[in-house]
């Protein structure tokens, strides 16, 4: 049995050797199984008079080019590693090492799952390796591809071996003459003073993945340029060797799996399960990093990422499910927790006089309210989500998936808008509004649609109609009529709760809701009049955004509502739904790996039924799989999965339906751990307003730049107030501004971008205005401000200044006069480094570039504005700047790395889990519960040659560095400039914004 790497033992029992034969025979015996080492072994042979080396594999001989490299006259031992890239620039061979066992139940690495008699699990582990002619510098290559005709290769993974590209101090010293020493000094200086980053260079490809049965087997490698080669592989029965390789193929598949999470924009949970099943399949340690994501880390925090479904939260859960860890066994025996002790309402006696709508006197307090007011407002905000399919947040970017959530709960509601309902919706319908509990719209939220009918009885038949269409055309629908309290109402629904909707009629007021609790609660309110509209703090915030704004859109978070996303029942529901999730991805991809390992072993697919107890049973989900505290589990029902409590995922029955009255230990520690630091830090949570106004800005300017004059452009104002509010609670932050004032400063007409802020510190003195302005420019990269150097020369690229007034003072206190530096003109001095700074004994203003200060000084002043605000911040118009380039090309980069992200994981599914590419998108939406979307605006499509997805959007094998002449990010597309003001009063906050948009109809 060889006790070292196969490529080591046959180079040294096939290299010609001669009189030093001893000494290389010591080397090889010393390099092991190291990579680099096994090439410097062949420029030994070579440099050992070796014209033609042979290097034996397990099926054969591989003949090797002749070798010619320049000779260093030190001995190998100090040259072996710099002339390590001259090796590979003129070496090609092929390194396979093979190795297959049948496993033993004492070597407990693979357990006895697919079944093989008294053998084991015939799993084996190959690596072929291939080196470059010419090594690449500072190159991705598009990874290798391992396929066979019989399907046996299983979870393949490809690396690029580097090596450092050599400094200039670490070459060999030259000969004496010529200048060589004074070139060699002259490149050692410019080595310290370029503040470059290493070069690394590839000088050899690799492939590693198992593979099952004994047989011999021919492997094709090819990447996306082509096809690569052929090459026979002859397993062999090693142990010792089988189990060093399978531990370095376990680090290098891990690490590639880390790899491609830290880069994607999309729920990574096929890496996570692949990671947590083959680790426990065979019997491999999990890598550190897998559960490091349970960090101490501020109960607050942790709360509010997952009220917001921060993806961060998810994948916790996800990994533990995947591996089995802390499985609960816990039974859910314990009372539910008590809730924070929140401080009293808000109260205060004078508010009752204030106007309110109608619409706010049927509103549960404990829901939040979003107000259109009129139709034709809620057309417009229609209108502008169709814009962008029917997905506002695509205004900014695209993500990587889409789950079209409004979508989906239009369906659930049966609400959508048609050509019809557009028309006669003015008619029929006086004030329309949206309520809820929650915004959980990816998972099943809380929430329904609010009418006051203009004419009840056509509103009602439209209603009836439209819910009758569906059921009677829908086999899985079923419409009902039901009793809520002693009221009738009518329920329209699909036992995966893929429709939900319930339709509830009070005093020409109309509700459809998916929450039979929001529909009672409705008709209490009817009753009770303890509604929204009479609490103090609504009529608060009608007081300061009276309803003679006539906003398009007004939105009231009550703090009922905030602290009912903090109520146990709620964040244990929460924290429930999660694990639900999480089982349900799990098992779409278990039936994906069985599957594929079905394949491999007998050529079908007949794991494809295979049921959740099977999959436990070989391993493909954990031990102790849905096991959950409060008796609900995952089931299949055909091709989908879905939780028995909670429907399918995506339109889970509404948390507000929820019943939870008992918990377990771990839960009641979790959550009494919140509860206290809410009562300590939060007893009081501010309620939020926001008001949104639009006013048509056609034939005038836009954003101050005269001009411009553009039609289709139309100004969103946007008030927002947090009010009351208690400054105590937010810590230093709400404590370094100054008092409001109506005093703002001026800034050059010619300032792209400017911001200002009064600020109150004990560096900076009495109050103070800062203000930053920046012309327009190309600025520096992102990348380009790493390091203290870099950060330097980047700032003074920008052509910009920073100032304050009055004068601080702060720069005239630095020891040695730096603040002063030296006069060069009348109020300017030079300062060290390059930087400018003009002082009149009230301005104080700084820049690299003295031009800027010169052409800006006679535009600024304080001025007198109509409002008080602390922080102000100005927008220019973008379009036909230096800095609209500058902007579509970082967004491209974003939406570049999210193209390929969903690429990768499309090649994922098929190349790890063996999923078909006619199936991949439809799998892809089984695991994620969302669709994948290219973020560029492609499709994405197999590449048979290259066997990986890519997109349309590419327009070849890879989308294009840099960003094409036509591409247009979509926040490019509309945004026209804007401003934002933010004012801090001791009882409230205000944030006043304006943005100027081109609408595209």
């Amino acid at each position: 049995m060889r006790d070292r790497t196969a490529n080591v033992v046959f180079i040294q029992s096939a290299i010609k050797t001669n009189a030093l034969g001893e000494r290389f025979e010591t080397f090889v015996g010393r390099i092991g199984k190291n990579t680099a080492a096994r090439w410097a072994v062949l420029l030994l042979a070579h440099n050992l008079n070796s014209s033609q080396g042979v290097v034996g594999t397990n099926n054969g001989w591989v003949s090797l080019r002749k070798l010619r490299v320049i000779r260093d006259q030190r001995p190998f031992s100090e040259n072996a590693s710099e002339l390590l890239p001259m090796i590979f620039r003129t070496l090609l061979c092929i390194s396979v090492f093979l190795m297959a066992d049948r496993v033993q139940a004492a070597g407990a690495i693979v357990n006895a799952a697919n079944g093989n008699g008294a053998t084991g699990q015939p799993y084996g582990v190959a690596t072929i390796e291939i080196p470059l002619d010419f090594p690449v510098i500072d190159q991705t290559l598009p990874p290798l591809v391992a396929t066979d005709p019989d399907g046996r290769i299983l979870f393949p993974f490809s690396e690029d071996i580097k090596v450092q590209v050599p400094l200039p101090s670490q070459r060999p010293v030259p000969r004496p003459g010529g200048g060589r020493l004074l070139n060699r000094v002259g490149n050692l200086i410019r080595e310290i003073t370029a503040d470059q980053k290493p070069q690394f260079q590839t000088v050899a490809r690799r492939v590693t993945f198992l593979f099952t049965g004994n047989g011999p087997m021919n492997v094709t490698l090819s990447d996306a340029r082509g096809t690569l080669g052929s090459f026979p592989v002859n397993p062999q029965p090693n142990p010792i060797l089988h189990s060093q390789t399978l531990n370095a193929w376990w680090a290098g598949y891990t690490n590639a799996a880390k790899q491609q999470i830290d880069s994607a924009d999309y729920p990574t949970w096929v890496e996570n399960y692949l990671v947590a099943m083959l680790s426990g399949r065979l019997q491999l340690p999990l890598p550190a990093w897998y559960l490091d994501t349970d960090k101490e880390e501020d109960e607050l925090l942790s709360t509010l990422k997952l009220v917001a479904g921060v993806e961060g939260v998810g994948k916790a859960i996800f990994r533990k499910q995947a591996a089995g860890v802390g499985v609960n066994t816990q039974s859910a025996d314990l009372p539910l927790p008590l809730p924070p002790n929140w401080s009293p309402l808000f109260s205060q006696n004078d508010l009752a006089d204030v106007p309110v709508e109608p619409m706010a006197t049927r509103v549960p307090p404990e829901c939040f309210y979003i107000r259109y007011g009129s139709f034709e407002n809620y057309l417009w905000f229609l209108n502008l989500t169709e814009e962008y399919g029917g997905d506002i947040s695509t205004m900014v970017s695209l993500r990587g998936v889409t789950n079209e959530s409004t979508a989906r709960l239009e369906r659930q509601l049966n609400v959508k808008a048609n050509a019809m309902s557009r028309m006669l919706g003015p008619s029929v319908i006086e004030d329309q509004a949206i309520i809820g509990r929650d915004l959980f719209l990816a998972d099943g939220a809380s929430m329904g649609v609010l009418f006051k009918s203009k004419n009840a009885f056509l509103l009602r038949t439209s209603f009836n109609n439209d819910r009758s269409s569906l059921a009677s055309s829908d086999d899985s629908v079923t419409l009902e009529e039901i009793k809520i309290g002693d009221r009738k109402a009518s329920l329209l629904s699909s036992a995966d709760n893929r429709v939900r909707s319930f339709l509830v009629e009070d005093d020409g007021f109309f509700l459809v809701t998916n929450s039979r609790t929001i529909a009672t609660r409705f008709l209490e309110v009817g009753q009770n009049k303890q509604s929204l509209a009479a609490t103090e703090s609504f009529l608060l915030a009608r007081k300061l955004m009276p309803l003679e704004r006539e906003d398009t859109i007004f939105a009231y978070f009550s703090p009922q509502m905030l602290r009912g996303l903090v109520a146990p029942n709620y964040l244990i529901e929460l924290r429930r739904r999660l694990s639900a999730k999480a089982e349900i991805a799990l098992t779409h991809l278990a039936r994906m790996a069985a599957a594929q390992e079905s394949f491999a072993v007998t050529g079908s697919n007949a794991a494809n039924s295979t049921g959740i107890a099977e999959l436990t049973s070989a391993g493909f989900l954990p031990t102790g799989f849905g096991s959950r505290p409060d008796g609900s589990g995952t089931i299949e029902v055909g091709d989908s999965v879905m939780d028995t409590r909670r429907g399918a995922r995506g339109s889970f029955i509404p948390i507000a339906d929820v019943e939870v009255t008992t918990v377990t230990a771990d839960e009641a520690s979790w959550y009494g751990r919140i509860a206290a630091e809410y009562s300590n830090r939060f007893p009081t949570i501010d309620p939020i307003m926001v008001g949104l106004g639009r006013t048509p800005l056609d034939d005038q300017s836009v954003s101050g730049d005269s001009t411009v004059q553009q039609s289709g452009i139309e100004r969103v104002n946007i008030h927002a107030e947090i009010a009351p509010w208690g400054a105590e609670k937010y810590g230093k932050w709400s404590r370094q501004l100054g008092p409001p004032t109506p005093l703002a400063m001026r800034f050059a007409p010619d300032d792209i971008l400017s911001v200002q802020a009064h600020v109150a510190s004990q560096q900076l003195g009495p109050p103070t205005h800062l203000f930053a302005a920046i012309k327009d420019t190309l600025p520096p990269r992102p990348e380009d401000f790493e390091g203290i150097l870099n950060i330097y020369r980047s700032l003074k690229a920008i052509p910009g200044y920073l100032g304050a007034w009055p004068q601080p003072g702060a720069l005239d206190r630095l020891p040695l006069g730096l603040g002063i530096g030296t006069p060069v003109g009348p109020g300017l001095n030079r300062l060290i480094g390059g930087l400018y700074r003009y002082n009149d004994g009230s301005f104080s203003i700084l820049s690299f570039w003295p031009d800027v200060l010169q052409a800006t000084l006679p535009f600024l002043e304080a001025v007198d504005v109509e409002d008080t605000a602390q922080i102000r911040a100005t927008f220019g118009n973008l379009q036909g700047s230096q800095l609209e380039s500058w902007a579509n090309g970082q967004l491209y980069k974003r939406a570049r790395e999210s193209s390929l992200s969903g690429a990768s994981f499309l090649s994922l599914l098929t190349r790890q889990l063996g999923v078909k590419p006619d199936q991949a998108m439809m799998e892809s939406q089984r695991v994620l519960g969302a669709d994948l979307q290219c973020s560029l605006g492609g499709e994405y499509e197999f590449a048979p040659t290259a066997k990986r997805w890519i997109s349309t959007a590419w327009r070849g094998e890879l989308p294009s560095g840099g960003a094409p002449p036509d591409y247009v990010a979509p926040v490019m597309k509309w945004f026209r400039g804007g401003g934002a003001s933010l004012t801090q009063y001791a009882d409230r906050i205000v944030v006043d914004a304006t943005v100027d948009i081109q609408r595209e109809r």
